[in-house]
């Protein structure tokens, strides 16, 4: 049922143009289509130009889900449902088309933008010897259709070249590594194997970017116990956090160790799940400006 469901929407967003209605194909020809590698570990892009339309772009940064960017040179498309489609080629008439999104779009010359799955499957359509469609309302006449197509033609070298790419990303990227705060024990001090793991990644990060200047260690508690306990307790939990970091390779020029006791809490202590909170190690990584 869904399938048939797939193939009626498909078949109506590409049976756009009526009789008394144009349509117009935005698409690299034979000769001219080509897909464009660059990337590094923090970002990996296949792009692939347009003619008289803009590109588009498959892009996967690190830590962060695959993504696909139409980006038009002015405004063609206009404002109404965009569908994206998995064509078949001319040389397999009797596959149908398939649709993988329908999305609204403001029109205004901006991009279209997917991401996750419908971009993964985007891709996997070229692998397969299809090839995507994005299909819309043209901007100047509700009249007129508008397609971009995604040629397979050269695909498939840049395709295994950007996989290759794909497995060399970090896990992580600075957003998300930016700002830590690993959690202790009631008067604990051990790493456990959560905390050693956040700090692998911290570690691998650092060692991978480097514009990184400094990292800020902070250590915090709770507000049980004396005040002088606490300020030791918080100093040993920083001295913990820093010594596994400086061991998996972190230079200690870099290192900012700091320790506060129970002055800075994250949250009032009235509570143990308040106290538990404030029982931690802060990580912040700075970078050059």
């Amino acid at each position: 049922m869904q399938h048939k469901i797939n193939f009626v929407i498909a078949s109506l967003a590409l049976c756009l143009a009526t009789p008394s209605q144009a349509l117009t194909r935005y698409q690299s020809s034979f000769e001219s289509a080509e897909w464009l590698l660059s990337g590094d570990i923090f970002s990996c892009s296949l792009t692939h130009p347009v003619p008289h339309y803009g590109e588009g772009h498959f892009i996967k940064e690190a830590g962060e889900p695959m993504k696909f960017i139409l980006k038009p040179e002015n405004e063609k498309m206009g404002p109404g449902n965009v569908y994206i489609i998995s064509q078949a080629p001319n040389w397999a008439p009797g596959s149908n088309p398939e649709t993988l999104e329908v999305l609204p779009y403001p029109g205004y010359g901006l991009t279209v933008e997917v991401g996750g799955k419908v971009a993964e499957r985007m891709l996997t359509s070229l692998d397969n010897g299809r090839h995507p469609i994005v299909a819309g309302t043209a901007w100047e006449s509700s009249r007129e259709t508008i397609e971009v197509s995604l040629s397979n033609i050269n695909f498939a070298p840049a395709y295994n070249e950007f996989r290759r790419c794909l497995s060399g990303l970090l896990p992580v990227n600075y957003d998300q590594i930016a700002r830590s705060a690993v959690l202790f024990a009631n008067k604990g001090v051990e790493l456990s194997s959560r905390i050693r793991n956040r700090l692998d990644l911290i570690a691998l990060y650092v060692s991978s970017d480097p514009s990184v200047e400094y990292i800020y260690i902070d250590g915090h508690t709770d507000s049980l116990g004396s005040r002088r306990d606490n300020r030791e307790l918080s100093k040993v939990r920083a001295e913990v956090v820093t010594t596994y970091l400086l061991e998996q390779g972190v230079p200690a020029e870099k290192i900012i160790s700091r320790y506060h006791g129970e002055r800075y809490p994250a949250i009032e202590n009235r509570t143990s799940a308040g106290r538990e909170r404030n029982r931690r190690v802060t990580i912040r990584l700075e970078k050059f400006e």
